[in-house]
């Protein structure tokens, strides 16, 4: 049984006809994660300045208290009947969404760039990203410093954040996406199985999707075609404390090491997730991953 429904929108219902015959580019899938009026302003904005289809993420429990759906009939909600992560809300998009690019936002978020043209080059590049992360602006028109490096500090892994560069034609490498953000390739994205929803933290969530992607030969990048402002923050504070599923990114971060261009496996010691250990990585991860984690943090940033 799923855990969600779906109130198609109107165009939705006769596009799902013709998706035999042709594959619409992109699509917005906004996180319903801040007030009614949020969201409300949210798609207001996106119905007259941008023609995508537009999706909403949200539960039963907002949509009863905002009682909208009927108002925005251009618009498909994506409802799930109880609380739920962030990386699950995203794996539903690019379940429904049946474009080649899904572009994730949130509520309390204003899109300031989004290039059409330098974003499609972009995706279709040699690089091929999984994820291209936006430039983030706070409520003063700051730039936020959105870029992460991976850093291993002890035994834990604890990325290093960056300001983007101010040329506007850059591909910037970073991690992952901050608070799971971007425009992403929905093909690489499900070929990736996206995010890991026995992971609860939205930041290990992240962590977890980015890490697989360098692991596995995939790239993340942010640039300033893609960018977006919160109207109420000055600042982006993630949450890195412990929370159920971490050791699972561990376990599949850590365990392999590659030495003379063969994967070898390795308990990660404190953070062992022994299911994970046995069913992903030695029977599916070994198998696939181009490089180490060690390797990275060495080599990250090299062109």
């Amino acid at each position: 049984m799923s855990s969600y429904r779906i109130v198609f929108s109107k165009q939705d219902l006769g596009y799902r006809i013709s998706t035999l015959y042709r594959q619409k580019q992109f699509s917005i899938g906004i996180l319903d994660f801040g007030s009614k009026e949020d969201l409300t302003a949210s798609l207001d904005w996106y119905l007259e300045n941008m023609n995508l289809s537009i999706h909403v993420l949200s539960t039963e429990f907002k949509m009863e208290q905002y009682d909208i759906a009927k108002d925005y009939p251009e618009v498909t909600f994506i409802i799930f009947k109880n609380d739920t992560t962030t990386g699950e809300f995203i794996n539903a998009m690019a379940d429904e969404c049946y474009t080649d690019y899904f572009f994730v936002v949130r509520s309390d978020m204003e899109v300031v760039a989004f290039d059409g043209e330098k974003l499609l080059k972009a995706m279709g590049g040699k690089d091929h990203p999984v994820a291209i992360a936006p430039v983030m602006l706070s409520s003063n028109l700051e730039v936020m410093p959105t870029i992460r490096a991976p850093y291993i500090r002890g035994k834990e892994i604890d990325p290093q954040s960056f300001q983007p560069n101010t040329d506007e034609e850059r591909l910037e490498p970073t991690l992952y996406p901050v608070l799971c953000s971007g425009l992403y390739d929905r093909a690489l994205f499900q070929r990736l199985r996206g995010y890991d929803t026995e992971i609860l933290g939205e930041y290990y969530q992240s962590l977890d999707l980015g890490m697989r992607s360098w692991l596995f030969g995939y790239k993340m990048f942010v640039t300033r075609s893609l960018a977006v402002r919160f109207p109420n923050r000055v600042s982006i504070i993630e949450d890195r404390s412990e929370c159920i599923g971490m050791n699972r990114f561990y376990t599949k971060a850590f365990s392999i090491k590659r030495i003379a261009g063969k994967n070898l496996v390795s308990k990660w010691k404190p953070f062992v997730d022994k299911k994970v250990l046995s069913e992903e990585v030695k029977k599916k991860q070994v198998n696939l991953q181009k490089t180490d984690i060690f390797t990275l943090v060495e080599k990250w940033g090299e062109k």
